[in-house]
């Protein structure tokens, strides 16, 4: 047990320094507002969600912003609490979100489908995506990763904007933004899950935890 728990440590840190460099690396990428960024860092949160690990995925979300903030200076400024909120809200909606990416199935009747789609996801994360498995039939009429990152990214920008609102500018004309950030989080989303895409079929992220764990 001792040992599993330190391999769970470890699996966990490398996915928070993963995340935070690419959250470092991205402060470096010009950009015309603050809020319209592709988000690289939550490519990790993402995939970890994708294969359900949400514990793990809320603890690196809160982990890249601190970390992030603190080597940038900006920790526990009003662009760290942005960020850190928008993150969590991220997190919740993509994890109420989720079981649409397991349950797609039952919609339609599949008696088999609705046996097996709770043990695929588990065991075959990487192959979720495949064009010719199973699993990619199922993604199809639920949401798929893509989904997934543009519920996230969207949840994301519209909680800064609401708190920008309440706190910082108390005023309706910010609320002007509105439709570019509807458009800035599709954008950034669909970006996100396409990078997630590739990452989850080069990489088995169930597969690296079960032997990490083991």
């Amino acid at each position: 047990m001792k040992s599993l728990n330190k391999n769970r440590i470890f699996f966990l840190a490398l996915m928070t320094a993963f995340a935070s460099s690419l959250y470092l690396v991205e402060m470096f990428i010009p950009k015309p507002f603050p809020f319209m960024k592709v988000g690289l860092s939550n490519i990790v949160v993402l995939l970890l969600i994708y294969c359900r690990f949400f514990k793990e995925a809320i603890l690196v979300a809160v982990a890249k912003s601190v970390i992030g903030s603190f080597v940038t200076g900006t920790l526990f400024s009003p662009a760290f609490l942005l960020s850190i909120s928008g993150g969590i809200m991220s997190c919740v909606f993509m994890m109420v979100f989720s079981p649409f990416l397991t349950h797609s199935y039952t919609a339609v009747g599949n008696a088999f489908m609705r046996s097996v789609q709770t043990y695929i996801p588990y065991r075959h994360c990487s192959e979720m995506t495949h064009p010719i498995t199973l699993p990619h039939k199922r993604a199809e009429s639920g949401i798929s990763i893509f989904g997934l990152s543009i519920i996230g990214s969207f949840v994301h920008l519209v909680t800064q904007l609401f708190l920008v609102r309440v706190f910082i500018i108390k005023s309706d004309s910010i609320l002007l933004l509105y439709p570019l950030i509807a458009v800035s989080s599709i954008v950034a989303g669909f970006l996100t899950g396409l990078a997630g895409y590739y990452l989850n079929k080069s990489i088995d992220f169930r597969s690296v935890y079960d032997k990490a764990c083991s």
